[in-house]
């Protein structure tokens, strides 16, 4: 890389839309049209903006009326774990995380594909109950107790099912 010297220096280029002296009446004229404008473009903003809000709203009302009528709660953002609120209130409760380890636990599902890993605990006790943790692929955490007397055979729930082979398996 080398330096580049500078040539002629006496002659400085003059600039291109150099206007010239005495035209301030041109700049008045701009300046007294760009303020007519503008009432009309904030007129035409708030129209907008306007518009945009009662969209997000209908949108926000659209989709809390979807997830009323359907009862379907999720656990996390897990796309492959979803809970019936009203089997979330008779079977599932949700308890302080324990990190239970690998070992500890009695029975392990790991869904990489859905991004989520299953750890479950038969508890002692009168009650039939399983511990089930929930290890998303974000960090997050989530703990659950089952009541066993609750959950039917025949459930479509990933964390009942869960919970019924680990009953199995211990």
């Amino acid at each position: 890389m080398g330096i580049q010297e500078v040539q002629n220096q006496s002659q400085a280029p003059a600039y291109q839309k150099k206007k010239k002296a005495g035209r301030a009446e041109g700049f008045q004229e701009s300046f007294l049209q760009n303020l007519k404008n503008r009432d009309r473009a904030k007129q035409a903003d708030t129209a907008v903006e306007t518009e945009a809000k009662q969209a997000v709203a209908d949108t926000q009302t659209e989709v809390k009326t979807k997830v009323d009528k359907v009862g379907m709660g999720r656990i996390g953002t897990a796309p492959g774990i979803r809970v019936n609120a009203a089997a979330m209130q008779k079977t599932l409760q949700a308890v302080e995380v324990r990190h239970m380890s690998y070992e500890e636990s009695d029975h392990v599902r790991i869904a990489v594909t859905e991004g989520y890993t299953l750890k479950g605990k038969r508890e002692e006790g009168e009650e039939a109950r399983v511990y089930v943790e929930a290890k998303y692929e974000d960090g997050r955490v989530e703990a659950y107790q089952v009541d066993m007397a609750k959950v039917t055979g025949q459930t479509a729930h990933v964390i009942e099912q869960f919970a019924l082979e680990t009953m199995q398996e211990a």
